[in-house]
């Protein structure tokens, strides 16, 4: 299956909110498995999946894109497209020449990693980001903070309207018992600009702050990620670190995602670069009472200085990312959500959506 992140479950629910008030959703996307319809409805948003049949790194090339995104602009009086998307452009000015809106939702930046094929494939791709951008009506990140620092949406602040991400999320009251006397959670994917590597160095200062048998890390979220083997490679070389402070729970349902909150005491966000343009399950974490640590970089620290629910720490600094968990197990879950939680509520998903609509009308 794909990678399963925020974007994915972005999509989702704006699609479905926005059916809920009266619009029709099509969402044109690639078929990553061939055992999938290439036409369906779910929950009356209608899926158009075309065949993949050439794979590049993470991405996925579509031949029958060009001419059905014709089709789509035509027939549509709204098209949002999601960055990164090498399709952008495409689509953007297609709908332009027909005379509909257009709006571009940026997820996060290109990453640029090491190598000359990363290189290569992210300069295409931004290349074809930028054509889009021009054409655009509205480009949508998901805040301010991250527009002003992004390398790409810092040319076209003019056009930016940052709206929260849509995050729908039933909380539960359930508990679960407690496996040590601290437990530190980590949900999303073990993938590279996670910053785990970080997270596994920080023990060393943990062991000192609260016991090295005292405090348990579980980490929620598949192991498997397209186009990578950072899991192989975070066993490879910390083996028996991870055997003493660490659990990985492997993909959870966004339904039963609600005990897992429950079961922590504080939720860990150690991402180190731009690909993290958020991280909404702090947000998750939060609507059921726990606390966050996340690296102080654009968009990401926005849930906590909206809420003040949690602490941050500088990026790639082990030391002080220990010495923030250990503030925060110390002070207790109750301590944080007494202060933000009334701040939760610039959060309401509802709002994000009233947002999306109200371009739509402009």
């Amino acid at each position: 299956m794909p990678n399963v992140s925020g974007i994915t479950y972005y999509i989702q629910i704006l699609a479905e909110e926005l059916i809920k008030r009266g619009h029709k959703v099509t969402i044109l996307t690639s078929r990553h498995l061939e055992d999938l319809k290439l036409k369906e409805t779910i929950n009356k948003v209608s899926i158009v999946r075309l065949k993949a049949p050439i794979k590049i790194g993470k991405g996925v090339l579509m031949p029958s894109f060009f001419w059905r995104a014709i089709s789509e602009s035509k027939n549509n009086d709204v098209l949002i497209c999601n960055l990164p998307q090498v399709e952008s452009f495409w689509i953007s000015w297609w709908a332009k020449i027909w005379g509909k809106k257009v709006i571009l939702t940026q997820h996060t930046d290109l990453s640029f990693w090491q190598g000359i094929t990363n290189k290569i494939i992210d300069s295409g791709v931004f290349v074809c980001q930028v054509l889009a951008a021009l054409s655009a009506d509205y480009i949508v990140p998901y805040t301010g903070d991250y527009a002003k620092h992004s390398y790409f949406l810092k040319h076209f602040l003019g056009k930016v309207k940052s709206i929260y991400p849509p995050i729908r999320f039933l909380t539960s009251n359930k508990k679960t018992k407690k496996e040590r006397k601290y437990v530190i959670g980590f949900c999303g994917r073990i993938a590279k600009q996670k910053g785990l590597e970080i997270l596994v160095k920080s023990c060393k200062y943990l062991d000192k702050e609260l016991g090295k048998n005292n405090y348990l890390i579980k980490l929620a979220g598949p192991t498997k990620v397209i186009g990578e083997k950072y899991y192989e490679y975070l066993q490879g070389k910390y083996g028996d670190r991870l055997k003493n402070n660490f659990k990985f729970l492997g993909n959870i349902e966004r339904n039963n995602l609600p005990e897992f909150y429950n079961s922590i005491d504080v939720l860990v966000l150690p991402s180190n670069d731009t690909l993290e343009s958020f991280g909404w399950v702090q947000i998750e974490a939060m609507m059921c009472g726990a606390p966050c640590v996340a690296t102080n970089l654009p968009g990401m620290r926005v849930p906590i200085l909206e809420t003040r629910m949690g602490e941050l720490f500088e990026n790639e600094n082990s030391k002080q990312l220990a010495e923030k968990l250990a503030l925060v197990l110390k002070n207790g879950k109750k301590y944080y959500y007494d202060i933000g939680k009334n701040n939760l509520k610039k959060f309401d998903y509802k709002k994000s959506v009233d947002k999306y609509e109200r371009l739509f009308e402009e």
